[in-house]
């Protein structure tokens, strides 16, 4: 026998929980910002900050250090209000990923890993976005 979730119990029907793959999918870029979070912190603790970040003494651009973060965003609101084009988009999204890696490789190669390694976390996700979609 098959086990059912009770949601009324929760307070809602099972029509209002559409698309589990939209909740995973949230929470995957999520943690991908949060990847992006430690790299920052750790390029700057380490005193070799990212080419997006500068140098403490002589930051860069406000709106530069929002670039990585904006990917995640733009992939999750892609996911809740544009679910057909979302694996499109996070895949745009971690190619850009990717080319904020490969602008670290000279300065900071250890952080352009760890850049790397989220930005094939990304594709990875945007490809499974595509599954979800298709699941439906």
């Amino acid at each position: 026998m098959r086990h059912q979730a009770n949601w009324d119990a929760l307070g809602c029907t099972v029509q209002d929980v559409k698309s589990p793959w939209k909740f995973v999918g949230v929470a995957s870029w999520l943690l991908v910002t949060a990847g992006l979070t430690c790299a920052a912190i750790a390029s700057r603790s380490v005193g070799k900050s990212t080419w997006w970040l500068g140098p403490e003494s002589h930051p860069t651009f406000a709106l530069l250090w929002a670039l990585p973060f904006l990917m995640p965003v733009v992939s999750i609101i892609a996911i809740i209000r544009l679910p057909r084009i979302a694996g499109y988009i996070g895949i745009g999204c971690a190619l850009v990923l990717a080319g904020v890696a490969i602008g670290d490789i000279a300065g900071t190669p250890g952080i352009a890993i760890v850049e790397g390694i989220i930005a094939v976390a990304a594709l990875f996700i945007a490809v499974a976005t595509f599954a979800g979609h298709t699941s439906n």
